[in-house]
């Protein structure tokens, strides 16, 4: 729709809801969540499809997996968790008031501009791959050349019509921003003394928030919506989190751990509220 110009908008729209499915999609095959059988199947045949899908997406996998990784093995530790370094745009003050003195004048917006700053986000995330490409060549070549196809033909597309390409990308960031940042951002710190003898269990009851809404909200998150449940068991089918998400919850009962929740709205709430530092002065 976007090159033959019959819908134009429509058809940046759209792409940008396939770029989003397609994230979510690929992360489901880079867990290795999908195929299963032996070793060799079961890296084989996700990495290939993986790779493919990170290609359609011009994210470089080698890339998302170094922040990606990190993330789940180091949840929410300060200075370890790549996903959590969001100055000097984003400072959760989380009710510290020594942050809240700190923060500029800019800063001191950042819970009125926290939801449009969404839709910039995967224009941050293709610059980001693309530097961690080139800061690797030329043992990426073959990385950097795929990264170049995928531009390529995306300008293809989007010839002259420079400006819905733009569009598109900040309409993929915002829906991939708004679900990623509600499910972490917004939870706890650790600091290294913190995590010191602290259980896998204890640290995601800390660090996760789940999306709440059914069925219809998980397959549009791409399951990320059960965050807990994913951290738990990131090699789990996301179509099986569902299935054990009562087990789970029943198991932070027991032993009095907060099994945190709630829709979207409420997600994003909690990340202003996070933001939030005039009270505090």
């Amino acid at each position: 729709m976007v090159k033959t110009g019959t819908m134009p908008f429509a058809g940046a729209m759209a792409a940008a809801f396939g770029f989003y499915l397609d994230g979510w999609l690929a992360h489901d095959y880079l867990h290795h969540s999908v195929f299963k059988g032996s070793v060799a199947k079961t890296v084989t045949w996700n990495n290939a499809v993986g790779y493919f899908l990170g290609f359609v997406q011009g994210y470089d996998v080698g890339w998302w997996r170094a922040r990606h990784n990190t993330h789940h093995v180091c949840t929410n530790e300060d200075g370890s968790d790549p996903d959590i370094k969001t100055a000097p745009l984003l400072i959760y003050v989380r009710g510290n008031p020594k942050i809240a003195k700190a923060l500029n004048w800019f800063q001191r917006f950042q819970q009125y501009y926290y939801v449009p700053v969404m839709a910039v986000l995967d224009v941050y995330w293709r610059l980001e791959s693309i530097a961690f490409v080139a800061m690797r060549m030329p043992k990426m070549l073959p990385q950097a050349g795929a990264l170049v196809a995928h531009y390529a033909l995306l300008l293809w597309c989007f010839q002259g019509q420079m400006g819905l390409m733009f569009q598109m990308m900040l309409a993929r960031g915002f829906l991939t921003g708004i679900v990623v940042f509600a499910t972490h951002y917004g939870e706890d710190i650790l600091d290294a003394q913190d995590v010191v003898g602290m259980t896998l269990v204890e640290q995601t009851a800390k660090t996760s928030r789940n999306i709440t809404g059914g069925w219809l909200v998980n397959v549009l998150t791409g399951f990320i919506s059960l965050q807990t449940e994913h951290h738990l068991f990131p090699m789990m089918p996301t179509g099986n989190l569902m299935t054990i998400q009562p087990d789970v919850r029943a198991f932070f009962t027991k032993h009095k751990l907060e099994y945190r929740e709630g829709n979207l709205i409420d997600c994003v709430k909690q990340n202003i509220k996070a933001l939030a530092f005039e009270h505090l002065l």
